[in-house]
This record gives structure tokens, sequence and C-alpha cells, in this order.
């Protein structure tokens, strides 16, 4: 099941998309110096965050990829411990259940390169905001500009879904020490509409 706060935002599986080419990410990217607020959202002594992140939060700390900033509220970080123990234990392990439930259908359908479906956990992001996880078949680069050809799909899924111009968007991959389930190639999409 999906969080009821994101299913406006619910998008069917993607097709491949034949441009492969990427942008350079280091041209594209600025270097951000962070605000001191910003450097103290996580308290040691707690699993989340106290507080949800604005737009311009969330740029800033993907930006500096500083992800390891970003992160569930406390009860929502609490929910999401909670969760992954009961399906480890029916599954044997998060990477078991995901592609059993979630992915099955999508790894089967040879004409599917991405699915997009809405983080069962999402980050703590203010309301106008819907936090996507992007899985892929194939591995995806860490850093902050997707590659071309996902860019295209899930842009013009938006494109239809919200309009042209009436959305924004953030996307990362993480690197390889922030990664929950590493055996399954992810992006994450934050979008934030206008």
């Amino acid at each position: 099941d999906t969080d009821t706060d994101t299913e406006p935002f619910q998008l069917l599986p993607m097709p491949a998309v034949e441009n492969t080419t990427r942008p350079d990410s280091a041209a594209a990217v600025a270097v951000t110096v962070l605000p001191k607020h910003l450097l103290n959202l996580k308290c040691p002594s707690r699993p989340g965050l106290e507080r949800t992140l604005t737009w311009d939060e969330v740029k800033q700390l993907v930006a500096a990829e500083r992800m390891d900033l970003m992160g569930r509220t406390n009860e929502k970080q609490s929910e999401y411990l909670e969760y992954k123990k009961q399906i480890t234990q029916e599954h044997g392990s998060v990477v078991a259940c995901i592609r059993q439930t979630k992915l099955a259908p999508f790894l089967a359908d040879s004409s599917m390169e991405y699915l997009v479906l809405p983080n069962d956990f999402p980050y703590a992001l203010a309301p106008d905001m819907a936090h996507f996880i992007v899985w892929s078949k194939r591995n995806l680069t860490a850093g902050l500009v997707p590659d071309q050809d996902i860019q295209l799909v899930f842009t013009a899924h938006f494109d239809e879904l919200i309009g042209a111009g009436k959305y924004e968007w953030t996307w990362f991959v993480n690197p390889p020490h922030l990664q929950s389930i590493p055996e399954a190639a992810h992006g994450h999409l934050i979008v934030k509409t206008l």
C-alpha cells in the first residue's frame, strides 16, 4: 500500500527510452555551503528528524550532497524500522520482500527499464512535496544528475500528470555508504507542486 498523501502522484510503470546520453554532473552541480541550522537537523539520540523540510532546504541538502542529513520524521523512522524487522522475519530480507511484492511484475517485463513508485516511508517533507523511488534494471550512478533517459521518462509522465511548468523536482542516487538497499538499483525523486 502506498502513502495516501502521495496518491495523487501515483505513476504507471515506465518503458525503456532509447537515448542514454548523460550530462556532466560535475558541471551541473554548484558547490553549496549549508546554513548551520541544516547541519543540526538530526539529533544523535533520536532516529529521525524533528520537523519537515522545506523545498529550499531539500534543494540545499541535495546540492551540497548531504543526503545523510535528510531523513524521515521520528515517528516515520520508528515505523520504518519496525516494518523492516517484520518483513525481514516474513521474507528473509528487505530486498527479498521488495522483489517479491513491489517489483515482481516490473522485473518480469522486459519492455520496462524503470519503475517509479511513491516511497512508502518518505522523508520528512512539507505537504506540497512527494518522495518517489525510481527503480532501475541497471546500475545507477551515485550523484545528483539523472541519466538523461530517466529524466526524459519521469518529466514526460509528470508533465502529463501535473502539467508542464507546474512542478519542480530534484533527484539523487545515494552514495554506497548511504544506500539502505544497495542490492536493488534505485534513485530518489522529490517532486514539489507549484
